[in-house]
C-alpha cells in the first residue's frame, strides 16, 4: 500500500503558545536572619570597608612612591601627593557613597551623628568597619611594594623599626621641629577645616553648594587636597583617625614595631584624638553660624542645632520666648526665639534658591539622611 508523504509546514504545526521561561529566583536572606534592614546595614558596613580600603590603597601607594623611590617622582611636585589623596577620596565617594554615605572617616561619622541626624547606634560599627578597611588597605600596599621596601631598607642598611621614612608610607608623624602637642593642635585645625568644607558642600540649603549632583564628591576631594597643600609638611595631614590608626596597626604587625607604637616621639595618639575634636568643632561652626541663615533653612524652619540653642537661651532668659503663632506661620505651639532677622525672612522669602524648595536627601551621596 502506497503512503503519500506530504511535506509538513513547521510554521503551521507550531504551537501558538510561547515556551515557558523558568522563573527567576531571588535569594531570601531572611531565612538566615538577614531582614532587608539588616542586609542594608551590612551593605553599609561593607561599603565603608571598601571605601577606606580604596583610599588607603591609592593614598599610601602614593606616599610610598614619594618616599621610597630615588629620585622621588614627587620631588618637586608635592601638590601631586595632595591631589592624589584628594582624588582617592573622590573615587571612594563615587563608588560607595550611594550605599553608606562614604564617611570613611570616624570624625565625619561622629560629626554627622551630632549635627545631621545620623543614627548614633551606627557610629561604632561604622568606625570599626573603617579601621578594618584601612588595616587591610595597608597590607595590600605592602604586598605590592614589598620589593621596593626591601630594596630601600637594604640600600640604606637600616631596619624597619629604625626607619622613619619607610614607616611614613603607612602613617603620619610630626615634623621634627614640632612637639606632639603642636601636631595634636594641628590635627584639630585641619580636621575642622575638612568638616566645615564637607558640611558646606553637602548642605542642600546652601545655594552655592553642589549637594544635589555628583560634583560634591569632587569638591570634597579638593578640600582634602587643599588641607594637604596647606598643612601637609607639619604632621602629614592625617585628618582621619582610621586613615592613621588602621595602617599603623598593620605596620606594627608587618615588623615596624616601635616605629608604629608608640611611634617616633610617641606621637601615635595625635592623629587619632585631634580629628575627633576638630571634626565636630568645624561642623559646629558651620551649623551654628552659617547654616541657620541659608535661605532654604529660613523657609523650612529651624535646624536641630538652632532649636537646641533656642531651648538653652529661653531657659536662661524666659522673656525672650515667643509663640510661633505670633508669626502667623503655623498653628503649632512651638516656642522659639524672637529674632527680627528670622521674622523678616519667614514673611519675605519666596525664592529659596536651588534645592531649597522641597526637602531632599543631602550629604555625600546620601550621607545626610535627615536635614
Amino acid at each position: 500500500m502506497a503512503v503519500d508523504h506530504q511535506e509538513v509546514d513547521p510554521v503551521a504545526t507550531s504551537s501558538p503558545v510561547a515556551p515557558i521561561k523558568p522563573p527567576h529566583l531571588h535569594v531570601d536572606w531572611s531565612k538566615i536572619g538577614l531582614t532587608p534592614s539588616r542586609l542594608q546595614f551590612l551593605a553599609e558596613l561593607v561599603a565603608e570597608f571598601i571605601g577606606i580600603f580604596l583610599l588607603i590603597l591609592v593614598g599610601d601607594s602614593c606616599s610610598s612612591m614619594a618616599l621610597l623611590f630615588s629620585p622621588s617622582p614627587y620631588l618637586t611636585s608635592y601638590w601631586g601627593v595632595c591631589i592624589t589623596w584628594g582624588l582617592a577620596v573622590t573615587f571612594a565617594i563615587y563608588g560607595t557613597g550611594g550605599v553608606s554615605g562614604c564617611h570613611i572617616n570616624p570624625a565625619v561619622t561622629v560629626s554627622f551623628a551630632l549635627f545631621r541626624g545620623f543614627p548614633w547606634w551606627k557610629v561604632v560599627p561604622y568606625i570599626i568597619a573603617q579601621w578594618m578597611g584601612a588595616f587591610v588597605g595597608a597590607f595590600s600596599v605592602y604586598n605590592m611594594y614589598f620589593p621596593i621596601f626591601t630594596a630601600y631598607l637594604n640600600s640604606n642598611n637600616i631596619t624597619k623599626q629604625d626607619s622613619v621614612t619607610s614607616s611614613e608610607s603607612f602613617f603620619t608623624s610630626v615634623n621634627e621641629h614640632l612637639t606632639n602637642y603642636d601636631g595634636f593642635i594641628g590635627q584639630i585645625y585641619q580636621t575642622g577645616i575638612l568638616l566645615y568644607g564637607i558640611f558646606a558642600v553637602t548642605d542642600p540649603f546652601n545655594p552655592n553648594s553642589f549637594s544635589h549632583n555628583g560634583l560634591k564628591a569632587l569638591l570634597i576631594g579638593y578640600v582634602v587636597a587643599m588641607v594637604g597643600g596647606g598643612f601637609g609638611f607639619l604632621e602629614g595631614f592625617a585628618i582621619n583617625p582610621a586613615r592613621d590608626f588602621g595602617p599603623r596597626v598593620a605596620a606594627y604587625a608587618l615588623g615596624w614595631g616601635k616605629a608604629a607604637f608608640p611611634g617616633f616621639h610617641n606621637y601615635w595618639w595625635g592623629p587619632i584624638c585631634g580629628p575627633f575634636i576638630g571634626g565636630p568643632l568645624g561642623a559646629f561652626i558651620y551649623e551654628a553660624f552659617n547654616r541657620p541663615f541659608m535661605p532654604g533653612v529660613q523657609m523650612h524652619g529651624d535646624t536641630p542645632l538652632m532649636k537646641a540653642w533656642s531651648r538653652l537661651i529661653i531657659w536662661l532668659f524666659p522673656k525672650l520666648a515667643v509663640s510661633q503663632d505670633d508669626y502667623g506661620r503655623t498653628d503649632k505651639m512651638n516656642v522659639i526665639l524672637e529674632d527680627r532677622f528670622h521674622s523678616d525672612y519667614h514673611h519675605a522669602m519666596i525664592d529659596v534658591g536651588p534645592g531649597g524648595t522641597v526637602p531632599q536627601e543631602s550629604g555625600i551621596e546620601g550621607l545626610d539622611k535627615s536635614l
